[in-house]
């Protein structure tokens, strides 16, 4: 009987170091990959809006992107290139491309309400403090609206009253 016991025991011990080590394994692994996450978000040097699973780029070609039928559609003479800007507007959000040739780019985006976020989580209604938890001081100040800028991108609040009242992802073009 005392052998059997300590045989339990024995198997018992090994059993635990085995899970403990897998389980130390899967730490170390899930760690890594939220490092490398992390990192990948960080070196990004865009920003990009997520609509779900799809993602927006600024300047890129829009009729790439194969978005849905929109809600409403217009166009207006566009101020800085030839040709038309063309406004897409979706149940949140509305896209603005402009004319780059005979390709459309997109140009803005720009939120219609509290129902979307930025890919760090950001929405309209959200405090000034978390606006800069998420995106930090390093932001250009005019008035009530704060920009951040990544290479030839930016995304813009408009604050009032320590609320969020506008988001706009933009291009900026030559």
């Amino acid at each position: 009987i005392i052998i059997a016991i300590i045989a339990i025991i024995v198997i018992v011990v090994i059993g635990i170091c085995v899970f403990m080590t897998q389980n130390k394994e899967t730490k170390q692994v899930v760690a890594e990959n939220d490092v490398q996450e992390q990192s990948n978000n960080e070196t990004q040097n865009t920003y990009e809006f997520k609509d779900g699973n799809k993602a927006i780029s600024l300047n890129s070609n829009f009729a790439e992107l194969n978005m849905p039928k929109e809600n409403n559609y217009y166009e207006v003479q566009s101020c800085a290139f030839d040709g038309m800007d063309k406004i897409y507007t979706y149940d949140h959000y509305e896209i603005r491309t402009y004319p780059d040739g005979e390709t459309d780019k997109v140009a803005s985006i720009y939120f219609l309400d509290e129902q979307v976020q930025t890919q760090e989580g950001v929405k309209i209604g959200d405090s000034f403090e978390t606006m800069v938890e998420k995106y930090g001081e390093n932001y250009e100040n005019l008035d009530a609206k704060y920009i951040y800028t990544k290479e030839k991108t930016q995304i813009n609040f408009i604050i009032t009253d320590n609320a969020i009242t506008s988001i706009e992802y933009t291009y900026i073009t030559d």
